[in-house]
């Protein structure tokens, strides 16, 4: 299992969350990031928050990625990433699919979770996230450029909504 783990560039648990049968994007990641010699985990679709996480620690992911296609699912995903920061985890969420956005995620979900919360706008974007997450020289800086951009987008989003009323 040892030389199994050193022959993968990491382990990506990917899932669409419960409530969302749509799954085409998710497929297309965990292809992308497998020609990338990454570990997919792929735990299909419909798949509970309780399931998500056990699997992520039975599995030792190294990153968790949520998919949604329907707006219920961005819901879901917060549930995921407060219960992820409830049991103290500490692995980096991915988020992505259709009804997504990099101003939702940082404001509904990356408030949820102190650990990297990124929001990837498609698959062949995802290589290039992944790959920052889990190179230690350069995770940090990553995640601090995206939370800086997420707490200057979640501000102007406040700001906003002040002005309007």
């Amino acid at each position: 299992e040892l030389q199994e783990q050193q022959q993968h560039a990491g382990i990506v648990l990917l899932a669409t969350v419960k409530g969302d049968v749509h799954d085409i994007g998710k497929n297309i990641v965990g292809v992308v990031l497998g020609c990338n010699n990454y570990k997919i985990i792929d735990l299909g679709v419909m798949v509970s928050c309780e399931k998500i996480l056990q699997a992520a620690v039975a599995e030792g992911a190294d990153i968790v990625g949520l998919s949604g296609l329907i707006t219920p699912s961005l819901e879901e995903m917060a549930h995921v990433a407060s219960e992820m920061e409830r049991l103290g985890m500490k692995l980096p969420l991915l988020i992505g699919g259709a009804t997504t956005s990099k101003i939702h995620t940082a404001v509904k979900i990356t408030p949820h979770y102190s650990q990297p919360t990124i929001h990837v706008l498609d698959a062949s974007r995802s290589v290039t996230v992944v790959a920052s997450l889990l190179d230690r020289n350069v995770k940090q800086d990553f995640a601090d450029d995206v939370a800086a951009q997420y707490q200057e987008m979640r501000d102007e989003h406040f700001r906003t909504l002040t002005d309007r009323k």
